[in-house]
């Protein structure tokens, strides 16, 4: 067995873990949106350009003020920067009911296109789509947040 003397010069041997300034997720969900956005403006899409930059901005900031001490639940939940198991608990929960509106959603998004043959919806129904399940999934982690 080894002492405590030990295991304290291992543990100053291993060199310290950096952490990320946001979670995984989101740096994926940052990056993405930066990178969407280039392509945009490079493609001339100036305003899908500026709504991904918009949007990769303010992801970047909801996690990085979730990561606050002072940061309540669902601030946590929402910008996917969970600290215990009640959040994961809470953002499963949201999550599931997001999933169920989302096959909802795509049910719809078919039931239209079928009926119109439109090809012109298509972007917009992404849009209203991506809308709605913004907004289904902060109210469900706002139930669930506030349940427990």
């Amino acid at each position: 067995m080894s002492t405590e003397q030990e295991r304290a010069e291992r543990a100053d041997a291993t060199p310290p873990r950096r952490r990320l300034p946001m979670s995984p997720v989101n740096v994926a969900l940052v990056t993405l949106c930066l990178v969407g956005a280039i392509a945009s403006f490079v493609s001339h899409q100036m305003t899908i350009g500026l709504a991904l930059l918009v949007a990769g901005v303010l992801t970047g900031a909801a996690a990085l003020f979730a990561r606050r001490r002072s940061a309540g639940d669902l601030e946590r939940v929402n910008a996917l920067e969970y600290t215990d198991e009640r959040d994961r608990a809470a953002a499963v929960r949201g999550l599931a009911v997001v999933g169920m509106a989302g096959l909802i959603l795509s049910f719809a998004q078919v039931v239209v296109y079928g009926i119109t043959r439109d090809t012109q919806l298509g972007p917009i129904f992404a849009i209203v789509t991506l809308g709605v399940l913004g907004a289904v999934w902060f109210f469900a982690n706002w139930y669930f947040v506030r349940r427990g």
